[in-house]
């Protein structure tokens, strides 16, 4: 069995929560929200941080930064004093996995949950109110492209969400439905025309690919404009350099260039970031997850005391706490094999991001004992012990992010013109990257969500799901 053991089973259930939209429409129909007395934290590439700023949103965009003038009159606006905070964008993981009801079935083999099980607005709560505004799935099936028209239709508040169609070999390690089966380069070429068919613009390849499948797949992608993620195939034959082609533009685990040797070693970490550098291949690091797969296989009842898995549908938080795989491993061996990837990942990132390369955050949400939205905290703290400096992680989740998915000219920075997708902090994270944490509100689309609103969207799912 292979190390990243994969059950996407983080599905969250019951009756939508509400939510407000505090901006109230002005004489254009456009709903007009002034933040007053606020720092900024632009994360433009040359954007310093700006101290007593008055933010304008009108609608959905931002449509100025100003020195505060606390005389200045909006009318029809909401006014919110933002002394003391900062405003920074919305946060990307850029590494989840989104379930549903089929998904579910597929991987359990049984015939619940029954469809509508999985209720949409409560699957992306934990997201919303985390503060993650955009998220890049990296298992889409069907019902993820229809989550996505629910988000963007505004019938669901949710985070932006970014599919990838999942490829892997002649006998896939996830279920047919979840995973594609491309056990030659004719079915490599045919998966990726399919994934396109279906409405993705990227594709992620599995671990069980070969190598001249994963030359077609790369071939057919950049003939198409589809860009390729994923794992680095063929662990341990020696094959690592063979994989690094045009196209192949980001790893989304550290633990792949760890598990390309039987015990990882940190003397390749060099050659690694090489190859990584001369194809042009960003890294996701998950290194939070790694983390939490050595508790869990360390200490398998650390699972029962973790809060933030409270929101989770009875039956998944079973399978999460009680049918975990990694605590079913849990042994000195595995557990010493979880250590030695999370010993080795720390310097490989930091050599990565002292190569000029591009890290950026992601935490493999949905996967067993990784709690979708408040799992992206984990990871800027993991990146921070490994030794990036904390405006480098936050690029990673806001600037960077945007850009690598191409919609930097929409969202990832507050300046004016872009999309007032949000989060207004208690307390600068450029200080401490803990602070991410302290959350006074969301701000998605121009909709102004508080603390107060928040806590009592994940206070009705915790109790709905009541245990």
């Amino acid at each position: 069995m292979s190390f990243r053991f994969i059950i996407l089973a983080s599905i969250l259930i019951a009756a939508a929560s509400p939510f407000q939209a505090f901006a109230t429409a002005d004489e254009s129909g456009r709903a007009t929200l002034v933040i007053d007395n606020v720092g900024v934290i632009p994360m433009t590439e040359s954007g310093a941080t700006l101290t007593d700023r008055t933010v304008v949103i009108e609608g959905d965009r931002i449509v100025a930064i100003l020195p505060a003038d606390r005389s200045r009159d909006y009318p029809g606006a909401t006014r919110i004093d933002g002394s003391g905070k900062w405003l920074l964008p919305g946060f990307s993981d850029m590494h989840v996995h989104l379930g549903n009801d089929r998904m579910l079935r597929l991987l359990t083999g049984q015939e619940t949950p029954r469809d509508g099980t999985a209720v949409l607005q409560d699957l992306f709560t934990p997201y919303i109110a985390n503060g993650v505004l955009q998220v890049f799935d990296l298992a889409s099936m069907p019902e993820t492209i229809g989550q996505r028209i629910e988000i963007e239709s505004g019938r669901i508040l949710g985070p932006h969400i970014v599919t990838a169609a999942m490829i892997d070999g002649k006998e896939p390690i996830l279920p047919f439905g979840i995973s594609k089966a491309a056990a030659t380069p004719a079915d490599g070429r045919q998966a990726v025309r399919d994934a396109q068919a279906d409405g993705h613009r990227y594709v992620k390849i599995y671990g069980r690919v070969d190598l001249p499948t994963f030359t077609a797949i790369l071939e057919e992608a950049r003939s198409r404009g589809i860009r390729v993620v994923g794992h680095i195939p063929q662990r341990g034959q020696g094959m690592t350099a063979s994989f690094f082609q045009p196209g192949y533009d980001l790893v989304v685990h550290t633990e792949e260039f760890a598990q390309q040797t039987a015990v990882p070693d940190k003397t390749a970490i060099p050659a690694y970031v090489q190859m990584a550098r001369s194809n042009g291949t960003a890294l996701v690091a998950t290194l939070s997850a790694n983390k939490r797969i050595l508790e869990i296989a360390s200490d398998p009842t650390s699972l029962g005391a973790r809060e933030d898995l409270r929101t989770l549908l009875p039956e998944f938080y079973s399978l999460n706490v009680d049918h975990n795989p990694y605590a079913a491993q849990s042994n000195e061996g595995f557990a010493e094999y979880a250590g030695s990837i999370v010993d080795f990942n720390g310097p490989f990132v930091r050599a990565f991001s002292q190569a000029g390369l591009t890290v950026l955050t992601g935490s493999d949400a949905g996967v067993p004992g990784i709690a979708p939205g408040y799992s992206l905290h984990d990871e800027f703290e993991a990146l921070a012990e490994a030794g990036l400096d904390n405006r480098t992680i936050l690029e990673g989740s806001t600037r960077l992010a945007a850009k690598w998915l191409g919609v930097d000219d929409d969202r990832g920075t507050v300046a004016a013109g872009m999309r007032a997708d949000l989060v207004l902090l208690e307390a600068n994270p450029i200080s401490d990257i803990r602070n991410t944490r302290k959350i006074a509100a969301v701000i998605r689309n121009g909709r102004y969500i508080d603390r107060a609103t928040l806590d009592g969207m994940i206070a009705a799912l915790a109790e709905r799901n009541r245990r």
